[in-house]
């Protein structure tokens, strides 16, 4: 047999082997790097408009956009999961993470988990809660993955873990600004997609195109003040009018007090792609099947890069996460 090498120390181990014997780490399992998947954009090309004339200053000659750095644009691809996250035209920061991993091998079917987590911006360190929030809750789903438990009952526990790190960051001298976000999270198996929500993220069904799959669709409900008086039979206008469209009334920190996330379980029935994103994202384009119909058909880290660029284009006002999972995900070799 050939000796690949540890993902998480580099030492040589047997492709039959299922944990690195120096390190412990899981040699199933790929995911991002704990912090986030701080780097360069690929290419060099303009994160705005995809032109090709980056000046040495770091911005874009044909548009003017500065070419983000750090944790001002991520970007990650596992082959069955990719994402990018940027942190907009206007935003001084990004406060939104992106954590995701896949489970290849062992006694479970290829699987994909994904958390997107979004910094509520009026709370302190809003970047820190998010990305606590989106590491330790994809820990507890690969786990739980490892271990053949629940998908729905495994996104609860990682709601719980993510609630339980955001908390700690909490300055309890400093009433009133407790570090905060919104979660979405999937698991995706070769049958199913297991959905988590708190907040006002989303993930969507895009359904491919002419196949038998259950139609697009957004596969979370919004945790704000304007959607439950509009659920409640307000009109959406008035709603709207009355308070902001994004007054959360459910988040993940210290003063959020105790959550219920909403977890669903849906069985697609044919081909297509998982969409989490922030409203970075779905602010500009709401709505299931416009999604499903401007996503290149290529899917992967084209896609995400693209349907960045589409936000940004469209006046990127907030930070932009776009996390994408092929269904059903198809176990092959790792790179």
């Amino acid at each position: 047999m050939t000796a690949t090498n540890c993902p998480g120390c580099g030492t040589p181990v047997r492709p039959d082997d299922r944990f690195c014997e120096e390190c412990g780490q899981s040699l199933l399992v790929r995911r991002t790097p704990l912090g986030g998947p701080i780097a360069k954009p690929a290419g060099g090309a303009c994160v705005a408009c995809g032109g090709e004339n980056v000046g040495a200053d770091g911005f874009c000659e044909d548009c003017g956009r500065a070419q983000p750095s750090g944790r001002d644009r991520m970007e990650c691809d596992l082959d069955l999961v990719a994402g990018v996250s940027d942190k907009g035209n206007r935003r001084a920061r990004n406060e939104d993470s992106m954590a995701f991993g896949t489970v290849l091998g062992g006694d479970a079917p290829a699987t994909v988990v994904a958390v997107v987590c979004d910094g509520v911006a009026t709370s302190d360190r809003a970047d820190s809660a998010s990305q606590r929030a989106v590491d330790e809750a994809t820990s507890v789903l690969l786990d739980a993955v490892l271990e053949n438990r629940d998908p729905a009952a495994a996104t609860k526990a990682a709601v719980a873990r993510a609630i339980e790190v955001v908390a700690r960051l909490a300055d309890p001298s400093v009433p009133g600004t407790a570090p905060s976000c919104t979660f979405v999270s999937v698991v995706v198996t070769p049958t199913e997609v297991t959905v988590g929500s708190v907040g006002d993220s989303r993930v969507y069904w895009l359904a491919a195109p002419g196949s038998d799959a259950m139609s697009s669709r957004v596969l979370t409900a919004d945790d704000t003040v304007a959607a439950e008086l509009i659920a409640e039979g307000l009109p959406e206008e008035e709603a709207n009018a009355v308070y902001q469209a994004h007054a959360l009334s459910k988040w993940i920190g210290a003063d959020a007090g105790e959550i219920e996330p909403r977890v669903v379980t849906v069985r697609p029935g044919g081909p297509g792609h998982v969409l989490l994103c922030s409203d970075g994202l779905w602010n500009y384009v709401p709505d299931a099947a416009a999604l499903a119909e401007v996503l290149p058909a290529e899917g992967g880290m084209t896609a995400a890069v693209e349907l960045t660029a589409l936000a940004l284009k469209l006046g990127g006002h907030d930070n932009i996460t776009t996390v994408l999972v092929p269904f059903p995900p198809a176990e092959g070799e790792r790179s």
